[in-house]
C-alpha cells in the first residue's frame, strides 16, 4: 500500500509528464528519501539531449510542489532489450512488446 506522499509524488510525476514524452522514453520512476526527491528516467539508445532536457523540464514541474525537497535527477540510457530498474513508484512505462521481436 502506498503512503500519502508516495500517492503525492505520483500524482504530480504524472502531470508533470503531460506533454514531455518523448519517443526514446522507456520508463520514469519517482521516489522520496528524507529530504530529497529522486527522478529517474530511462531512455532508449536513440534519445539525444533535446529528450533529456524534455524530462528536465518535467522534473522541474515535479519539484515545484514540493519546496521543502531537494531533486536528485538521475538519466540513463539503456538499450531495448536490456531492462532498467526503477524507483519505489514506477510512473511511466513504455510498451515494447509489439514493436521488437524476441
Amino acid at each position: 500500500m502506498k503512503n500519502k506522499i508516495d500517492i503525492s509524488l505520483i500524482l504530480s510525476g504524472v502531470r508533470a509528464l503531460l506533454g514531455h514524452v518523448p519517443s526514446a522514453l522507456r520508463q520514469v520512476s519517482v521516489e522520496v528519501n528524507d529530504d530529497t526527491i529522486y527522478w529517474k528516467c530511462v531512455f532508449d539508445s536513440n534519445a539525444n539531449e533535446k529528450d533529456i532536457e524534455l524530462l528536465s523540464q518535467a522534473s522541474a514541474e515535479l519539484i515545484s510542489d514540493y519546496s521543502n525537497y531537494k531533486l536528485k535527477e538521475i538519466y540513463e540510457v539503456i538499450e531495448y532489450p536490456t531492462k532498467g530498474s526503477s524507483l519505489k513508484n514506477l510512473i511511466y512505462y513504455r510498451h515494447e512488446h509489439n514493436y521488437y521481436e524476441d
